[in-house]
């Protein structure tokens, strides 16, 4: 299933002028070399992973094992790129070039492709977004307490730089329905806000935000929408297209098992002339004349979110070489079924971990508000402390969130290349430590 691009044939490559990348390569899983039957399925998964046989890998949320397919892809691409670098770089990112990862991403994530930036992770599509924004002293900014350092930090950034204000909405208990989350959205904006920047998915304990609803709730009321979708793509299936959002930043490296240090940056057409670039070496996308004050060549072509902001992206090549046979694995599996799968061994989680004493589960149960991620509360122990024992014990690997006296919990990650025997491990594991 590997990449097969070999030295000879890279050398062939080189003879013919050519140095194509990966993206218009052959089909890496042909649907007659996946297995159909779920018992087979599963294990031939996680066999694509590059991963420690022995561990029992529950920390997706925060980084997911890549695929073989990738690592050789990526590291074929590399071995292009220092050998050729002009060529390999016309042939990734030359004018022309440009539009294939970007095509790519915007198919997986249904978007047009002329609305998306490619970035180095949610953070990088997070920050662009906060550092272009036009805000001035007194506007502010609506976030959560759940929301990630990397997606709150930006605009604390602004906060001191530009004086704006960023609230961070708490969340009280468990919520029990989305509505409830869009009435505590509704109830906090002001007309100062001016900004709503909320997770698609909580990386603390698993919630599955409205979207939609609290998209559609920032535009009647005139504010711009950003949403974190850092653990969203490849575990919820969606289309940006459909979400109502002004932009939103994910990244691929998590639940899509894609190469680290690639990730995309979705802005709506209409508001990309809101979001100031905050690295340019030129003047394409973002104004009319050249430095010394020369008038740009008129072209009919529209405006793109890559020309405007994507400046940072042109040394990450080899990831975004890579990157589409995530997608396809993906695609090949079926998204409908991993996500199936996730939901069935949460529940076997939650059946097991229901009958420890002390141990409570903090992820809502409503069915639209849960998904892979499940955050454990375990009664007078050092959450801290028992993800690092279990790491060095057991061999499992979770995840542990706290912010401040607000939260603070075990989160186990649940894709669908785990297995119920691992779910087993993990809560004999958590039973010695009760």
């Amino acid at each position: 299933m590997e990449d097969s691009f070999s030295r000879r044939a890279f050398l062939g490559a080189l003879s013919a002028g050519s140095l194509v990348p990966g993206l218009a390569s052959a089909q890496t899983y042909p649907l007659e070399r996946v297995p159909v039957i779920s018992r087979e399925l599963w294990p031939w998964m996680r066999s694509q992973l590059l991963i420690d046989p022995g561990t029992a890998w529950f920390d997706t949320a925060r980084f997911g094992p890549t695929l073989r397919a990738v690592v050789s892809r990526a590291f074929r691409s590399t071995e292009r790129q220092s050998t050729d670098f002009p060529r390999y770089f016309a042939a990734t990112f030359g004018p022309d070039a440009i539009g294939a990862p970007l095509a790519a991403i915007g198919e997986y994530l249904g978007a047009d492709p002329g609305e998306i930036v490619l970035t180095g992770g949610t953070g990088d599509g997070l920050a662009l977004v906060a550092q272009g924004l036009d805000l001035q002293a007194g506007d502010e900014v609506l976030t959560t307490t759940h929301d990630h350092d990397s997606a709150v930090y930006p605009w604390l950034v602004q906060a001191k730089r530009r004086g704006i204000k960023v609230v961070q909405l708490p969340q009280n208990g468990i919520p029990a329905a989305p509505e409830a989350i869009v009435g505590r959205f509704a109830g906090a904006l002001n007309p100062k806000t001016k900004v709503v920047a909320f997770a698609h998915v909580q990386y603390t304990d698993g919630t599955v935000m409205p979207v939609r609803e609290i998209c559609a709730l920032a535009r009647s009321n005139g504010v711009f929408s950003l949403v974190d979708g850092a653990q969203a793509a490849g575990l919820q299936d969606f289309a940006l297209r459909d979400l109502g959002c002004d932009a939103y930043a994910t990244g691929f490296h998590k639940w899509l098992n894609g190469p680290a240090g690639s990730g995309a940056l979705f802005v709506r057409r209409d508001a990309q002339s809101r979001v100031w670039p905050s690295a340019a070496d030129g003047p394409v996308g973002w104004d009319t004349t050249d430095r010394f004050g020369a008038a740009l060549p008129a072209t009919d072509a529209p405006a793109t979110a890559q020309a405007r902001l994507g400046h940072l992206a042109r040394y990450r090549g080899p990831a975004y070489d890579a990157l589409p046979i995530a997608f396809e694995f993906q695609q090949t599996v079926n998204r409908a079924r991993i996500g199936a799968r996730v939901r069935e061994l949460v529940q076997y989680l939650r059946l097991q971990v229901g009958r420890l004493p002390g141990v409570e589960i903090l992820t809502p149960t409503h069915p639209s508000l849960w998904t892979g991620i499940v955050a454990l509360r375990v009664a007078g122990r050092d959450h801290g402390a028992m993800a690092q024992s279990m790491l060095q014990e057991d061999g499992i690997v979770v995840g542990r969130v706290q912010h401040g006296t607000v939260f603070d919990a075990l989160r186990v990650s649940l894709h669908a290349s785990n297995e119920t025997a691992e779910i087993d491990r993990l809560v004999t594991a958590l039973q010695r430590r009760i």
